[in-house]
């Protein structure tokens, strides 16, 4: 992995890591699913403006490849909170995870990609990092409602990492603003069959504004290392996002971590150091 391609991995990881943080804060006080939209709607100028600035050429496929990333983005994030409301976040969210890193994993190996045996050491470290820092022991309740969510919700962002990286540089962070914009629509058309409450509460607005405009500029970080890396490594990079949440919820919101979350943190910085000098 070259060291640019290694910086916009940590950069979105941070940005995307942070955005989940504020969402998650906004969403104790609002609908989850109104955060959701809106914080999708907030990331669309900020994206475009990005991509103008980066340049890129309208490639039909890439703007198609990029509208059903958006939408296998849309899907892992609904099938995610509505896991979360009628299951297990110990089980939902580890699921999830496991999922959205190893199908990327499986599609890579099946199409050529052959890492070098650090990075293979570094690739099985960071799921299993995954699976250590989204569990959570004592809160979680095993059922079939959890797994399924989780599930659906992992092969959802899985879907948006391969078609994230199946675009081509040429066309730059254009895939990013049409991933963007159905993302947005399809959390949107979400919210309004759900039927639950569309406005975002007073106390909800500044963390949902924080959330889009982190999650936009990590997902164009992200997207352009999608462009130029293995989809093996950036498949496993879209699952340690988590990481960075917990860390910040540990730190700002005072939430304990246990052991095994810790221990967790630990291993996917361990992964990332791998990866990087593999």
């Amino acid at each position: 992995m070259t060291p640019d391609v290694l910086v916009l991995i940590l950069i979105a990881i941070g940005l995307i890591g942070s955005a989940d943080f504020f969402g998650g804060i906004a969403s104790k006080k609002s609908s989850p699913f109104a955060v959701a939209a809106w914080s999708q709607w907030v990331g669309v100028p900020i994206i475009a403006l990005v991509a103008v600035i980066y340049g890129g050429e309208l490639i039909g496929r890439d703007a198609a490849l990029g509208v059903l990333a958006g939408l296998g983005s849309a899907v892992g994030v609904v099938a995610l909170y509505r896991g979360f409301s009628i299951g297990s976040v110990g089980i939902v969210a580890p699921v999830a995870s496991t999922v959205a890193a190893m199908l990327p994993i499986i599609i890579g190996l099946l199409t050529g990609e052959r890492p070098s045996t650090l990075v293979a050491i570094g690739l099985v470290g960071g799921v299993v990092s995954v699976v250590l820092v989204g569990y959570v022991p004592g809160a979680a309740r095993l059922s079939v409602a959890s797994v399924v969510h989780g599930l659906v919700s992992g092969v959802g962002f899985a879907g948006m990492v391969v078609a994230y990286a199946s675009t081509s540089e040429a066309s730059g962070l254009t895939p990013a603003v049409t991933g963007r914009l159905s993302a947005a629509a399809a959390a949107t058309l979400v919210m309004l069959v759900v039927g639950q409450s569309r406005k975002v509460k007073r106390e909800s607005v500044i963390p949902t504004v924080l959330a889009g405009a982190l999650a936009g500029l990590g997902m164009g970080a992200y997207i352009t290392a999608s462009q130029q890396g293995e989809l093996i490594i950036v498949g496993v990079a879209i699952a340690l996002f988590p990481a960075v949440t917990v860390v910040l919820a540990a730190i700002f919101l005072k939430e304990h971590l246990a052991m095994s979350q810790w221990l967790g943190i630990a291993l996917a910085v361990a992964a990332v150091a791998m990866i990087s000098v593999g």
